[in-house]
Parts: structure tokens; sequence; C-alpha cells
């Protein structure tokens, strides 16, 4: 096969697996200079309908930050793995004065705005797909364990921010001793192996309990871990 047909071969495929050729890819909007965000999305370990309020809350915020240019990239995590749902530029023409729209057409506002509501229905998708919908059980250990294998021998392209409740299943957030009896039983078997960049939350329970149960699992493990929202 030729170098034509493959890169045509290679084009239609990424077209019917993605939804979209490969040109509409964003990286024609990338600015070194955007803050890129890698975002991690737990979206099983949120049960409850007030657990999958604050997570679309926290998700929503974190969309207002992004800059036009900015790379985000979006892990879809299960139970068994992880793959990138999303790998895209903010799409949208960086600011200029009157003159230098006259002069500049390398970026059409209107085109801008058509590939920005492509993206923000991607964005939804990938960060709204995994949501836990039947009462399914997990495994919050090993969800954090699945957030340090993203990064084995990998660099983050910018802030880590994962969707994540933290809340071991069956654990009543407000029940100390609840916390008590998960921790006797399973920390004391524990093995995981966690090495990963500085990590912020968004839609973890607010739980002072919660708070005060990872605090000492982390410091068991000597790992350092943002337990706050990102700002």
């Amino acid at each position: 096969m030729n170098l034509r047909r493959r890169t045509a071969l290679a084009s239609l495929t990424a077209s019917l697996l993605f939804g979209a050729p490969a040109w509409a890819s964003g990286d024609k909007y990338c600015r070194a200079e955007a803050p890129g965000y890698d975002v991690h999305i737990f979206g099983y370990t949120f049960k409850g309908e007030n657990a999958k309020r604050q997570m679309g809350q926290g998700l929503n915020e974190l969309y207002k930050k992004f800059e036009p240019g900015a790379r985000i990239k979006v892990y879809a995590h299960n139970a068994t793995g992880h793959y990138l749902a999303l790998n895209q530029c903010v799409p949208g023409c960086p600011q200029q004065g009157f003159l230098g729209q006259l002069f500049d057409s390398s970026c059409s506002a209107e085109v801008a705005k058509r590939d920005r509501l492509a993206f923000n229905k991607r964005f939804a998708e990938a960060t709204l797909a995994g949501v836990n919908s039947g009462g399914d059980k997990y495994d919050i250990f090993l969800a954090i364990q699945n957030l340090s294998d993203a990064y084995k021998g990998q660099r983050h392209s910018g802030t880590v921010v994962a969707a994540i409740s933290m809340l071991p299943d069956g654990v009543n957030p407000a029940d100390p001793a609840s916390f008590d009896a998960f921790y006797v039983q399973q920390v004391p078997k524990l093995k995981i192996a966690l090495d990963f960049p500085p990590v912020y939350t968004i839609g973890a329970s607010p739980s002072g309990e919660v708070m005060k149960f990872w605090k000492e699992v982390f410091a068991m493990k000597k790992v350092d871990f943002q337990m706050k929202p990102l700002n």
C-alpha cells in the first residue's frame, strides 16, 4: 500500500472512530502560553444524586477556566483502566486590536465559534459518560492507583485535576465509626504504589471524616495529594 493510500485510510479510520476528521482535532488553535489541563474523570465513584451534582458543578467551574488555545486532555477512568477521551485545544481566536483583525485572516471568529460548540459537546460527553447510574460497587483505592498509573513514565501537560468522590464505597461520610471499621479492615492490607504530580479534586466529598481518612492514608504512603478543589 502506497503512502497516499495509507494516509487516506488513517484519516478515514480517525473519522469513523472519533466522529470528526483529523483537521478538526483543534491543534490549529493551540497556544503554548495558554494554561493546559489534564482532567481525570472517575464518574463511577459518584453514587448519590448530591455527589453527582457536586461533580457537575465542579466540572462547570473548571470549564469556565478554559482559555482559547489551552490544551485540554480528558482521561476517562473505569474499574479496569483508563483511556484518553479528549485531547484538544480550546477553539477561539486570540485577542487582537482593530488593525490586527483587519490584516490577520488566519483565524475566523465564526469558524472558531462553530468549533467551540463542537468542543463543548465533546467535553460534556467525555466527562459525563461514565457516571455511576446503577449503584455499582467500586474500589476507591484502585481508582487512586489508576490515577497514579496514568503518570508512570509520563509528563503531565498542565494542571492535573481529578473528578473523584474520594469516598470509600459503602462508607457513611457522616459516621466516624464507619470510617474506623473500613480503615481497620482495608488499610492494613493496602498495597498501592503511588507517584503522581500535584492533583486537585473536583466533586470530592466535603466530609471532614473523608479528609481525615485520606490524610492518614497518604501520610502512611508518603504521598503528596492536593485534597482541595481547584480555585
